[in-house]
């Protein structure tokens, strides 16, 4: 139940980060990508590949077949939250990276400093 109500948050956070890319004015895609990139990264491709290695590490140090799920279940799933909070943190991470106002540099600044007032009207 928390895996699937992580997914649903992945396509939301990432609907919100393209809708805060766009209203800062920054790449929308760009930053949508990254987002569900690291979504489903974290939380589907990492656990996923841990899973991997464990089995084969399991079965080359000569675990039987039978006890294999029950050898691996436990770590996979202390892995596969620890992925969902990491997840759930680089999202939001992006997210209040994305929401920032840039600084505008006001234009009279981007040609140099005013020059100075002329006080007396000219040197006599």
């Amino acid at each position: 139940m928390i895996g699937l109500i992580a997914f649903i948050a992945v396509f939301i956070v990432t609907y919100q980060v393209y809708k805060s890319a766009v209203s800062t004015e920054r790449n929308p895609w760009f930053w949508a990508g990254l987002t569900l990139v690291t979504g489903f990264g974290l939380q589907v491709v990492l656990p996923m590949l841990f899973g991997i290695v464990l089995a084969v590490y399991y079965s080359v140090t000569g675990t039987p077949p039978e006890r294999l799920e029950s050898e691996i279940t436990g770590l996979i799933g202390v892995f596969g939250l620890v992925s969902l909070v990491l997840s759930i943190v680089g999202m939001v991470l992006i997210m209040k990276h994305v929401s920032k106002v840039k600084d505008d540099v006001p234009a009279t600044y981007t040609q140099g400093p005013p020059p100075p007032p002329n006080f007396g009207g000219g040197i006599q």
